[in-house]
């Protein structure tokens, strides 16, 4: 989506405002609101290859509160592929299979992926809590997007699972919706080099603080109830295992997965219920909750209002302009206040009658690299001062004014 775009949205959102009974009336927010949520600026990130039990473990043993929503483009190809009737069995031209349905597949599923980017940014931007369920092999990408997050504001959780490359390769086959085995084996033989045997998590994250690390891999290979090895929906074998994991030749195995699996509850339990310990997370999320009250519920659950709200004198406090220069950082800019009367911060007035006091900035532009806000866009870069410019042509041309 090009500012073009991004500014007829503005214009449209603006029009129907105007007739919104929320704004002729407000009334402060149901129970999604910034004021109420119980975990804002909290996201768990699970990784793990095809079939290592990921949602399983999600949804049954982990713990996690429904309140997080699951980011997964896949389960978008589940519902969409069926109603148009693309098959959900990958194809690989490569080993032979129909050239044009693989380019149907590829290509509608870099749109439900896009897809999904966009309803997750909008959760980002409310700073909804969140789990990303992935296969986590490419570890410096995700490691990025993770540091992304915390620079935001967010607390990270993460949670690695693991089960045999025979495995993955097996229950892939089963499901509906079928990788294929060449991919699926090259996911899986990928996250055991870069995941499990050289810790790539662990050495990439263990110095930031903002990142909870559940538990060490967490091999899923036996059933906690029993002690037994799996057999469903795939059996797992001693052949499959190395010798540390193999009960067969270590005793101890059983109890060591068993005991990670613990440790991960417990640890997200706590983690999960302590409020934000991320500085920028507290700051931005105050910012949020005055903005709020300050506005009368009209303004303040998105993250974009803290810097726009700086643009009214009326909704000015330290805490929201503490957010949005947290916030304009990111882009590459740094925010100019004032001083008033009564020492309140203020922005720093606009150059002239048709620009409001957002534009009190400086602009200037810094390699933040890929890793920043600006880095995590494409082509032109949605950052304040870009923010600013088609935020002032919305609301003050054609009509608007």
């Amino acid at each position: 989506m090009q500012l073009k775009d991004i500014k007829q949205l503005i214009k449209e959102e603006v029009q129907k405002a105007r007739h919104s009974s929320l704004l002729e009336s407000p009334e402060m927010l149901d129970e999604k609101s910034i004021l109420k949520s119980k975990y804002p600026f909290k996201a768990i990130y699970i990784f793990g290859p095809a079939g290592s039990g990921k949602s399983y473990i999600s949804k049954n043993l982990l713990g996690i509160p429904s309140d997080f929503v699951v980011s997964n483009p896949d389960e978008r190809i589940e519902e969409v592929f069926p109603a148009f009737g693309i098959s959900m069995k990958f194809a690989n031209s490569e080993d032979g299979d129909d050239a044009e349905l693989e380019a149907l597949q590829q290509h509608s599923r870099t749109i439900l992926q896009n897809a999904s980017r966009a309803h997750t940014s909008n959760l980002i931007s409310i700073a909804n809590p969140l789990t990303f369920d992935t296969t986590g092999e490419q570890v410096p990408k995700m490691v990025k997007r993770i540091e992304a997050l915390t620079k935001l504001g967010y607390d990270i959780a993460v949670f690695m699972v693991n089960v045999p490359t025979q495995a993955s390769v097996d229950r892939d086959a089963r499901r509906q919706r079928v990788v294929g085995a060449e991919r699926t084996a090259g996911i899986s033989q990928k996250y055991q080099q870069d995941v499990v045997q050289s810790q790539g998590y662990l050495k990439a994250l263990s110095a930031n603080k903002n990142v909870t690390i559940l538990s060490d891999v967490y091999n899923n290979i036996f059933d906690l109830n029993t002690g037994d090895l799996l057999t469903k929906p795939t059996v797992i074998s001693p052949d499959m295992l190395p010798d540390d994991l193999n009960p067969e030749k270590n005793p101890e195995a059983f109890a060591n997965e068993k005991a990670k699996m613990e440790q991960a509850v417990a640890r997200l339990q706590q983690w999960v219920n302590t409020p934000v310990e991320n500085p920028a997370g507290q700051t931005v999320l105050k910012g949020m909750r005055t903005l709020v009250k300050k506005s009368g519920g009209k303004l303040g659950q998105n993250l974009n209002d803290l810097v726009i709200a700086t643009a009214k004198e009326e909704l000015q406090d330290p805490d929201v302009i503490a957010a949005a220069e947290h916030l304009s950082g990111l882009g590459g800019v740094k925010m100019i206040t004032k001083k008033t009367k009564g020492n309140k911060a203020k922005m720093a007035t606009a150059p002239s009658a048709d620009q409001p006091a957002i534009s009190g900035a400086v602009r200037g532009k810094k390699d933040t690299g890929d890793d920043s806000i600006r880095g995590m866009t494409q082509k032109e870069a949605l950052n304040y001062d870009n923010l600013v410019d088609f935020v002032r042509s919305a609301l003050f041309t054609e009509g608007n004014g």
